[in-house]
């Protein structure tokens, strides 16, 4: 983890930034793929400012010119006048660029997940209280259909139940039937 580390840290992608800018821009969002949520502003900001002290020189001369104020600051004109500073100075730019561009997009794409991931445990939840809701009822109609069924058992239980009027034993099914001889009214009462 100590090499990866290193290999996604500000000073090589700046180093890769300038000498292998596409290879420079793949670590600088790859970093993301390795450290994620983790402070994920650090590198486009420190890169700024790198980017930022780098064009200072130039952004002084412009200021002073803007204001037309005629300063001598120490070794100012030494660094615009050295051969390597345009090239600097592009680099700055570029790599100023690069992380303003880098930083909009990781905070869309951060925005875009935790939206989606907002919209996913939303339907999923929503899924888990249809289904519980569901099984629920069809719980309760099957338990439902349960007593149902042992109410109706019981009623087709024949029992025998002996005639008031005739006394003769009729076999009914439920608790009220009528006498097979005399077709007067029995009634089951239950066991005694």
């Amino acid at each position: 983890m100590k090499i990866a580390n290193l290999f996604f840290s500000v000073p090589i992608i700046i180093i890769l930034l300038y000498f292998l800018p596409p290879l420079g821009i793949i670590v600088f969002l790859a970093r993301y793929l390795v450290y994620g949520n983790r402070h994920f502003f650090r590198a486009p900001i420190y890169i700024m400012a790198c980017a930022s002290i780098l064009a200072l020189p130039f952004g002084i001369e412009q200021f002073l010119k803007l204001i037309h104020v005629k300063a001598n600051i120490p070794y100012l004109q030494e660094i615009l006048n050295w051969e390597y500073y345009p090239n600097l100075l592009s680099f700055a730019r570029f790599s100023f660029i690069v992380a303003v561009i880098v930083l909009i997009i990781t905070i869309l794409l951060r925005k875009l997940i935790n939206t989606l991931s907002s919209k996913i445990s939303q339907f999923i939840g929503q899924y888990y209280n249809d289904r519980l809701q569901s099984d629920n009822e069809i719980a309760k109609e099957n338990d439902l259909k349960l007593k149902e069924k042992a109410l109706t058992s019981k009623q087709k239980t024949p029992h025998a139940v002996k005639c008031p009027h005739c006394g003769k034993t009729n076999s009914i099914i439920g608790t009220v039937g009528k006498c097979e001889s005399c077709r007067s009214t029995i009634e089951y009462k239950g066991k005694h």
